[in-house]
């Protein structure tokens, strides 16, 4: 009996860590794959799309976002997803200081801007960066 326990419970361990990789994994390659085809596909209108989504932010972190889009993220794309990506919003908000409001609209008109590309590039980022932790959670607060 305490051995069929023993057993289910490392099953259950098997099963939980194989689905944290298995997201993170997936959702890594979606992103990875989705930000290679937009930015092709968009290599065009890059500098367009940077100033355009930088005119969307509020007045104080205009210049801050054009830097970020341009120089420090690794893809403009996903720099452009700044205001959207759920783990941004605590930076956004408390340590650049910007209201809810402020970043709620920038959301909305960097949406309205991107359209069905929006919704795709938040899909696959959220997905990697869920995995992500969902493996660190498992692999390091989650004892065996």
């Amino acid at each position: 009996m305490i051995y069929t326990i023993d057993y289910l419970i490392d099953i259950i361990d098997f099963i939980t860590l194989s689905s944290a990789i298995f997201t993170f994994t997936v959702g890594m390659f979606l992103s990875i794959f989705l930000t290679i085809y937009i930015s092709i596909k968009n290599r065009k209108i890059k500098e367009e799309l940077i100033n355009k989504v930088a005119d969307c932010a509020p007045p104080v972190f205009r210049e801050r976002s054009i830097n970020s889009m341009g120089n420090v993220a690794h893809n403009w794309l996903i720099g452009t997803m700044f205001p959207s990506i759920w783990f941004m919003y605590p930076i956004l908000r408390f340590l650049c200081s910007l209201s809810n409001v402020e970043i709620i609209t920038w959301r909305e008109k960097v949406k309205i801007l991107l359209g069905h590309t929006y919704a795709i590039c938040i899909l696959s980022l959220n997905l990697s960066f869920t995995g992500l932790i969902y493996l660190v959670i498992r692999i390091f607060v989650i004892p065996y």
